[in-house]
C-alpha cells in the first residue's frame, strides 16, 4: 500500500513537472512572437562595447537608451563590456540617446545618431564621479524601463 502511494506521488510530481514545462515554454513561444514587430517593421539592432581610459572591458556597466521622454530600455554590459539593444525603428527619435553609468566613473552619453555599430564607448573620471551608491541605485532604476 505505501509503495502505491509512493509511485502516486511519483506520478503527480512528474505531472505536474510536465504542465510547468508546458507553460513555460508556450510563455517562452509568446515572447519570441513579440519579438518580431506587429507592423512588419524590422527591428534594428545596436551593439557596443565599453571600456576604461585604459582600454580594459567595463563588466556590469549600466546601459540606458533613452527613446524619448517616455520611453526607454536597459542593458548591462557582460564579461568583454558588451551590450545589445533590439529596437523599432519607428521608436527611435532624433533625442534618442545613451546613458551609461559605472562607479568610479563620469556619466557618458550619446546621442544614438552619433552611435556606430560596434562602438566603444570609453569612460573617463573626469568630471563629476559616480559613487557606488549612486551607481547601484541606477544599475536598480533602469530595471523599469520597457525593454
Amino acid at each position: 500500500m505505501q509503495n502505491k502511494l509512493m509511485y502516486m506521488r511519483k506520478i503527480v510530481v512528474f505531472c505536474a513537472s510536465l504542465v510547468f514545462l508546458a507553460s513555460c515554454k508556450s510563455k517562452e513561444n509568446s515572447n519570441s512572437d513579440a519579438d518580431s514587430n506587429a507592423s512588419g517593421q524590422e527591428l534594428k539592432v545596436f551593439k557596443g562595447k565599453v571600456i576604461d581610459d585604459k582600454r580594459k572591458s567595463v563588466e556590469y556597466a549600466a546601459v540606458k537608451l533613452y527613446l524619448d521622454d517616455d520611453d526607454c530600455m536597459s542593458a548591462y554590459t557582460d564579461a568583454e563590456g558588451r551590450f545589445e539593444f533590439s529596437v523599432d525603428e519607428l521608436r527611435v527619435k532624433d533625442q534618442s540617446h545613451f546613458e551609461i553609468v559605472y562607479k568610479g566613473y563620469s556619466i557618458n552619453m550619446l546621442s544614438l545618431r552619433n552611435f556606430k555599430e560596434n562602438q566603444s564607448i570609453k569612460l573617463s573620471k573626469k568630471g563629476d564621479v559616480i559613487p557606488t551608491a549612486e551607481y547601484h541605485v541606477f544599475y536598480e532604476e533602469i530595471k523599469n524601463c520597457n525593454n
